[in-house]
């Protein structure tokens, strides 16, 4: 049996279900953003990356094979969709609010060198 890529997804039979692309997020679903966050033992530091700087191509889990922790260095990252800018986009186009779970955070902001 040839061993499971970690950021990869499979299906009930060990079929590799393939992964969204950068260029797929941000053309189908407006995504330009990452939440990535450090699983650095005693870290655990935490952005929002903007996604413009990856290829289109690039298949989103492999953003984390080009990321290091701006806090302590590590290369231990992990990516995952921007829920909170999912969110935020949604209740710009469509007035939908979190309910009773609160409103949408106010200090909400990307992060990164290649971000005005």
């Amino acid at each position: 049996m040839s061993r499971r890529n970690p950021r990869r997804a499979y299906d009930e039979q060990g079929r590799e279900i393939p992964p969204p692309t950068i260029g797929w997020l941000r053309s189908e679903e407006g995504d330009h953003t990452a939440f990535v966050h450090c699983n650095a033992t005693d870290c655990g530091h935490e952005a929002t990356i903007s996604t413009d700087r990856f290829p289109p191509g690039l298949p989103f889990p492999d953003i984390a094979l080009h990321l290091r922790c701006s806090a302590c260095g590590s290369r231990e990252v992990g990516v995952m969709r921007d829920v909170v800018g999912i969110y935020t986009r949604l209740g710009r186009r469509t007035g939908w609010g979190m309910g009773a779970a609160g409103a949408l955070l106010t200090d909400y902001r990307v992060v990164g060198c290649d971000v005005p």
